[in-house]
């Protein structure tokens, strides 16, 4: 079992990954198989996350504000840790420089995460409505506003991916497109099926477009190895470079 910490303990590029108490926070643990909703990366003495203004840094006190908690996962590849002088840091800060740089660019909404979550799993009809345009909402908006949608797990991931191949986190299992057709199989769908593919289709679309893809199959046939599109925090928690060093204590 993973050890308490400190939060002088952090080293930069840490992850932390966190357990949230809201409603859809609750959603997006439960359709993502996980016991956590949002991510967020340290950059040594602030926490950079994705939020509705865009990528920013906050002080750690704020971020974890409306947590239950957060632990803290730090990168590890072929036995070294990260800030290593064989793996050095300064690559992945690079990075989050650069994304908080162009933070105004890109918008994020829980709502939008739980609405991928949502078209990979059978869930009743009236709930995939619900998820679906309110999501579908929000990407209009951001689209209005020049934003694009980027969710805080995309983030973190394109945070290490962007760095280099030997930053590259690897991500087990991600291939929306395969879990569409499996979750629709193509033979004589009901009614409700042919609904649900009906949202799913124009959500994804739509999610293409707040992404600048073409199309949605260009954005589905990216789901090799792993997309930053659709990395979630579970994701994250599962991959074999990523390793828990401890739970934050509660912030006075």
């Amino acid at each position: 079992m993973a050890r308490d910490i400190d939060s002088s303990e952090l080293i930069p590029c840490d992850v932390l990954l966190y357990h949230g108490g809201s409603t859809v926070s609750q959603l997006i643990q439960w359709f993502d198989g996980s016991e956590y909703s949002h991510s967020s990366i340290f950059d040594g003495k602030m926490v950079v996350e994705a939020i509705p203004e865009g990528v920013r840094r906050r002080a750690l006190k704020t971020t974890m504000k409306d947590t239950i908690y957060a632990d803290v996962w730090r990168l590890r590849k072929e036995g070294v840790f990260i800030g290593s002088p064989e793996l050095p840091a300064e690559p992945v800060l690079e990075m989050i420089r650069r994304y908080v740089d162009e933070g105004d660019r890109f918008a994020y909404e829980e709502v939008v995460l739980l609405a991928i979550l949502c078209t990979t799993r059978r869930i009743p009809l009236p709930f995939l409505r619900w998820a679906l345009d309110r999501a579908a909402a929000l990407l209009v908006r951001m689209i209005d506003g020049g934003k694009e949608p980027m969710a805080c797990s995309e983030l973190v991931y394109r945070c290490f991916d962007d760095a280099g191949q030997e930053y590259h986190p690897r991500i087990r299992g991600v291939d929306i497109r395969a879990k569409i057709e499996i979750q629709h199989p193509p033979a004589q769908p009901d009614e409700a099926i042919r609904d649900a593919d009906r949202l799913v289709t124009e959500f994804f679309d739509l999610y293409a477009s707040a992404k600048h893809m073409e199309t949605r199959d260009d954005l589905l046939m990216r789901a090799m190895e792993a997309d930053p599109n659709f990395v979630t925090p579970k994701d994250l928690k599962k991959s074999p470079d990523f390793e828990k060093i401890g739970r934050l204590l509660p912030l006075s």
